[in-house]
């Protein structure tokens, strides 16, 4: 049997509620809805990884884009259950990304910078109130406190803005091609 990533499966039980044993045991409907879904998931992800590999900025925003979906939907979404799945992976998903941020893509600007990189200070302390705010959105999930959902959503968009415009295309500008490569092959 083919090996699905997690992505992809969580990505079928949240927008399809169909997971991998109801389309394996299911009706032919589900069984070539799930054959298609995954054929189609590949692709793009080949085509993605191949392509946008190249550009910071595309790879970033891209993942950006992804999370801003996410994080909508968390909000649209009534289930206790959905919404729940939703603001994990969202969780997951903005956590890993600025991991990437702060362990790989920062420390370069910084190092070529030096101390004219006040902008990565300024992001560096934005992401320790996504935190915050991930940590109360996290305690009150039953509860849902919509200012404090709205807040995040109002950082991100400020925050986005100041990488996608600012961080993003300077590295793809002024870093050398293989230091960009490599760093691109670590986000993963």
């Amino acid at each position: 049997m083919e090996q699905y990533d997690k992505e992809f499966l969580d990505y079928m039980k949240t927008k399809y509620k169909l997971t991998l044993d109801e389309a394996t045991n299911g009706t032919e409907q589900q069984i070539i809805k799930f054959a298609v879904a995954w054929n189609v998931w590949k692709q793009a992800k080949n085509t993605f990884y191949k392509r946008e590999r190249d550009s910071v900025a595309v790879f970033m925003s891209t993942d950006h884009s992804r999370l801003d979906y996410i994080l909508q939907e968390f909000r649209k979404s009534k289930k206790a259950g959905e919404t729940k799945q939703l603001f994990l992976e969202f969780k997951n998903g903005i956590e890993r990304h600025m991991k990437w941020e702060e362990d790989i893509l920062f420390p370069i600007v910084k190092q070529k910078l030096g101390d004219d990189s006040a902008m990565i200070d300024e992001l560096l302390l934005q992401h320790n109130r996504i935190r915050d705010d991930l940590k109360g959105i996290s305690a009150g999930l039953k509860t849902r406190d919509a200012a404090l959902e709205s807040d995040l959503e109002q950082l991100l968009a400020g925050h986005d803005k100041m990488e996608e415009e600012g961080i993003y295309p300077w590295i793809d500008d002024y870093v050398e091609d293989k230091a960009k490569r490599e760093a691109l092959s670590r986000m993963v």
